[in-house]
């Protein structure tokens, strides 16, 4: 009687292995790729959490609100205040790694009403500074004091 063998030769095995490698040394650069857009975006939503956070809760006071870049500079985090009394509403950590915010005032301040104390169009980009020409994201706050995000290339 014949006797079946079980399990894989060194060769098919070999094989398998090479096959593997191949696979991942092509999925590894774009799953990072993947990643730092996922951390721009989230990042850029913090930013946009804020501006949007300071908005209602002016409106909802009755009471201007005010964000403010921590230490003048956006990559450090921000607060959100009651300008009236200097009450922390809430405060944002520091952006991660390399990450940082240029452009736009440092701090905004919402009325009662839900506008901007300011009719200015105000631009932030965020970017990668140790990497240029990736996408980043662009945060524009309206003269109304709308944030909205999109990404931009190349940062």
């Amino acid at each position: 009687m014949a006797r079946f063998a079980r399990g894989f030769t060194l060769i098919e095995l070999m094989f398998t292995v090479v096959i593997a490698s191949i696979l991942l040394a092509i999925a590894i650069p774009s799953f990072q790729n993947t990643i730092q857009q996922n951390r721009f975006t989230t990042q850029a939503n913090e930013l946009l959490t804020a501006l949007n956070l300071a908005r209602s809760e002016a409106i909802r006071r009755g009471e201007s609100v005010t964000v403010t870049a921590v230490l003048a500079d956006w990559s450090n985090g921000w607060v959100v205040t009651v300008a009236s009394s200097g009450t922390d509403i809430r405060s944002f950590e520091a952006l991660p790694n390399n990450l940082v915010i240029t452009g736009g005032a440092t701090s905004y301040t919402y009325l009662a009403s839900g506008f901007k104390n300011n009719t200015n169009t105000d631009l932030y980009n965020l970017c990668d500074s140790s990497v240029t020409g990736e996408v980043g994201r662009e945060i524009r706050v309206s003269p109304t004091g709308r944030p909205r995000v999109t990404a931009t290339n190349p940062c």
